[in-house]
């Protein structure tokens, strides 16, 4: 014979409550209620392996309590470290949060957000592929609450909030250093500068920080799909190449650890026959000999940042147009600091 399925009547009847206690604590509201009346229901709830109804509690309040994250490249490690920050917040709130990979796509983005839509998600953060805000027109008119991480747009019409982190502002960090060392080149290498603003910014900070200085930038194509043969042969060609007041300078984790491989792989010693540096969206540095020096993005606290934004949107609280997550800058020993 079947189990019975444990419902709100009983663990109201159990915690020696009123039913609506019971939904108000399936729904966050603790206002107004007593510690001893939430860890008893918390008490029923566990003895009963009560498992709430989503369907049910929509029905209630108009919501469904799914939340979207569409992400740009689902494998890269700043993606899963970013969803796994925002769903810790999402779960204590009794959310359930559907992932989505645009696979830097911009036809398939817009696939996954009309599907997030056809869901009925009750908010959505979103790592826009598109800089531009025509792009996501059909998103705003949907009325949906949207938080923008990482990535801003040129324009935000529909004043959606954005986390990310200062991009501009660490990357200048990191080039003044740079110029204060002594180098004379910083070669930046990434495959589409123009792709999003995060990167917009990285190299925009690097082209102010030389002014004046004698020290030049240069932006060479980079395809990091193509063999470590042809990588290394694209490398050679570039003015002042393996010079020790050279340094290359990768704008995202992933190219870094793509350049790592071709340099050792051709035993390019560094930082005697070159620098090294890297804006880098995890600890990649750490695992290279010798250890890079970077600006480290903490991509877990904007997934939690984003994720806490989203609630507030869905309760009516005010939030602010921008919110910087910081960084930290990481000096090791990838440079040189005496010639």
């Amino acid at each position: 014979m079947a189990k019975k399925r444990v419902t709100i009547n009983d663990i109201a009847q159990q915690a020696d409550v009123s039913k609506t206690t019971v939904s108000r604590y399936l729904n966050g509201h603790f206002d107004r209620m007593s510690s001893a009346t939430r860890q008893r229901i918390a008490r029923v709830i566990k003895q009963t392996h009560y498992q709430a109804s989503f369907q049910a509690r929509s029905l209630t309040n108009q919501r469904s309590h799914l939340v979207g994250m569409v992400v740009a490249d689902v494998e890269n490690i700043f993606s899963s470290i970013l969803f796994r920050g925002a769903d810790e917040i999402f779960s204590r709130a009794g959310y359930q949060i559907v992932l989505m990979n645009s696979d830097n796509s911009a036809d398939r983005e817009r696939e996954q957000l009309q599907r997030l839509l056809q869901l009925q998600v009750d908010g959505i953060i979103l790592q826009a592929i598109s800089r531009h805000a025509a792009d996501y027109q059909y998103l705003e008119e949907s009325g949906i609450p949207v938080v923008l991480v990482d990535r801003e747009l040129d324009e935000n019409p529909a004043g959606w909030p954005v986390v990310r982190s200062d991009n501009y502002r660490y990357s200048r960090m990191l080039c003044d250093y740079l110029v204060h060392q002594g180098y004379q080149k910083i070669v930046v290498i990434n495959q589409d500068v123009e792709a999003n603003n995060a990167r917009r910014q990285r190299y925009q900070a690097a082209l102010d920080a030389v002014k004046g200085t004698g020290c030049q930038v240069e932006l060479p194509a980079f395809d990091p799909g193509e063999n470590n043969s042809q990588l290394y042969a694209n490398f050679s060609q570039l003015p002042g190449w393996l010079n020790p007041r050279t340094v290359l300078y990768m704008l995202k984790g992933t190219d870094l650890m793509r350049v790592m491989k071709v340099l050792a792989q051709y035993n390019v010693h560094i930082p005697e026959d070159l620098g090294v540096t890297a804006f880098d969206d995890w600890d990649w540095a750490t695992l290279t000999q010798p250890q890079i020096t970077t600006i480290q993005q903490d991509p877990r606290q904007l997934g939690t940042v984003a994720a806490n934004k989203i609630m507030a949107l869905l309760s009516d609280q005010p939030v602010p147009p921008l919110t910087n997550v910081d960084c930290r800058f990481q000096v090791r020993h990838s440079l040189k600091t005496k010639w």
